[in-house]
Parts: C-alpha cells; structure tokens; sequence
C-alpha cells in the first residue's frame, strides 16, 4: 500500500491530505467535486494495481461543522468509522465556553459490544474463589489500555462500557456471597456502590468516575 496509495496519491494528488493505516483510508477534500474526482482517480490506480475497493465501503462523507450552512449536494453520508473510532457532527465547547457544532471522534458502538463480548467471555461472575481486589488485578491492564485509546477523546462515551462491566461485578457479589444469592441483584449492586465509596481506586475506572 505504501507504494500503490502513499506514493501514488503524493505524486498525482499533493492537494489532498490522508492517513492510512493498513488498508484503511481516509482522503481529506475541500469540496465535492474534489472529493467525487480524487474517489474515481483512487478507483482508478487500485484496477491498475489489480486491486478491488469493496463496494459500500469508500464513501464520501460530508463532515457538517456548520448548523445554518448546508451542503450544495446530496447528503448520503455524514458519520464515518475509522479505527474504533466514530466521527460526526456533535456540538462541542469552544475555547471562550460557547457551544458550536463540530465534527468529532469517539468511540464506536461497534467497538463498545467488542468490548463488552470480551468481558463477557471472562466469565468473571464465576471467579468467586477469588477476592474483589484480585479481580481489579485480572482487568487491569485491558481496561487501562481501553481508556489510553478510546479515552483520549470524549471519555463520556465510555461509560456504556464500564456500566457493563460493573453489572458484572454485581453479578460476581451475589455469585461469592450467601446473602445475597437470593435477593434482588439491586443489593449486589448497592454493596458494589459502597465497596467503591470506600475504595474508590480499587478498580482502574473507578480511578476515572466510572463508579456504579
């Protein structure tokens, strides 16, 4: 790719900008017809290099940053993922507190069910040979590496995530203690709320708020 697209794309297009990071791209255009022209040139070099772009999969993308301003073309599209990530239109503070509407990242619906169907797989509401502390040591280093990565933008939107991953310790509190085998999950849950009250550094994102 570094010769077929960087190159190529450097050479014939220096007016457009992009990042690439495996076979995943995108080209940045100042205008529509820009972006229809560089999108049949890049269809065109991958034919040449006997390589197919799967359809539905390059689109152009319209990235509104402007309420009042609309675009002299049809929308199609105006979200885009790329690299567990979501951009699209949000409304975001500026640097004198006044809200406008921006095009930003933040983490993916899709990668947040990977997530959770990761912590799913960790079956760990069956580990209740171990303690409370010994569970934070096992997730550890995932949960800080999700919240490195997806964390940097939009840290908020982590918390479907981390609501997920609580209600699973819930679940490992009414699996490890008695009294609460038979009683509503809310008890687990509300011990669960106290236990990080008091400890609230015990677990990696409850260093980070996200606290039943």
């Amino acid at each position: 790719m570094h010769v077929v697209f960087d190159k190529w794309i450097e050479n014939n297009h220096p007016e457009v900008k992009f990042e690439r990071y495996a076979d995943d791209i995108i080209i940045h255009c100042d205008n529509f017809k820009q972006a229809l022209r560089t999108l049949e040139a890049v269809k065109a070099r991958f034919k040449q290099c006997k390589l197919q772009i799967k359809d539905g999969k390059s689109n152009i993308v319209y990235c509104k940053r402007n309420q009042k301003k609309h675009p002299p073309f049809k929308v199609h599209y105006v979200t885009f993922d790329f690299l567990g990530f979501t951009f699209k239109p949000r409304m975001v503070k500026g640097y004198f507190g006044n809200f406008h509407l921006g095009f930003t990242p933040s983490i993916s619906r899709k990668r947040q069910k990977r997530i959770n169907q990761t912590l799913f797989k960790m079956k760990l509401h069956r580990m209740v040979h171990l303690r409370l502390p010994d569970l934070a040591g096992i997730i550890a280093e995932k949960v800080r590496g999700w919240i490195n990565y997806y964390g940097k933008v939009r840290m908020s939107e982590l918390h479907y995530v981390f609501r997920f991953l609580n209600m699973r310790l819930a679940k490992w509190v009414r699996n490890k203690y008695r009294r609460f085998r038979r009683k509503h999950w809310f008890f687990a849950y509300k011990w669960l709320q106290e236990t990080a009250k008091h400890y609230p550094n015990l677990f990696v994102h409850w260093q980070y708020g996200f606290t039943p």
